[in-house]
């Protein structure tokens, strides 16, 4: 067996081009729907998948992705308005704040949660040295884009890093799509 094609690699191609013909056949489905939004708000979850929001048509579109490597789909909910909260995190760094790996770097933002129809909670972290963010125009929405992705992309890959200055301007531009 070379380097790349140990067990855990072969495992973890086989789950990105899994996920990555799942994102496909849903971006298909949006297209027969007419799902088109203008502009959408996505910020990646704990467990390797993401959360977006975006309104349209008069409705608020909430786009749930299945974690990394797990079985689930895609899921596309609309609301008439959103029952969502906020809270605010901060975790204060330790030690050295994770400089050459002593202590923790700590984190600062905001979580928001908006309830769905099945009374569980979605969660949308934009928090600074936890998660990646991303707003996409129609024309540079990876999730829409009906033709394969090169490689088995995920998404989440195309989303940046948080850190302490973006924070209060991610945060303002979350707070628009709520509103």
């Amino acid at each position: 067996m070379g380097l790349f094609d140990s067990a855990e690699e072969l495992a973890r191609k086989a789950n990105l081009k899994k996920l990555e013909d799942r994102r496909v056949a849903f971006a298909q489905k949006l297209a027969r729907q007419g799902f088109a939004p203008e502009k959408m708000l996505f910020a990646q979850n704990d467990n390797g998948g993401f959360t977006a929001l975006c309104r349209t048509g008069g409705k608020y579109w909430l786009v749930i992705s299945p974690g990394f490597g797990s079985d689930d789909d895609f899921v596309l909910e609309s609301y008439d308005a959103l029952d969502w909260r906020v809270e605010e995190v901060l975790v204060k760094s330790e030690g050295m704040g994770g400089i050459f790996g002593f202590g923790k770097k700590g984190e600062m933002g905001s979580e928001f949660f908006i309830r769905r129809h099945d009374g569980s909670e979605a969660r949308m972290p934009f928090v600074s040295g936890r998660g990646n963010w991303m707003e996409a125009t129609l024309s540079k929405n990876p999730l829409v884009k009906t033709q394969r992705r090169r490689g088995d992309a995920n998404l989440v890959w195309d989303m940046k890093p948080l850190d302490r200055t973006q924070v209060e301007r991610v945060v303002e531009i979350a707070k628009q799509y709520f509103q």
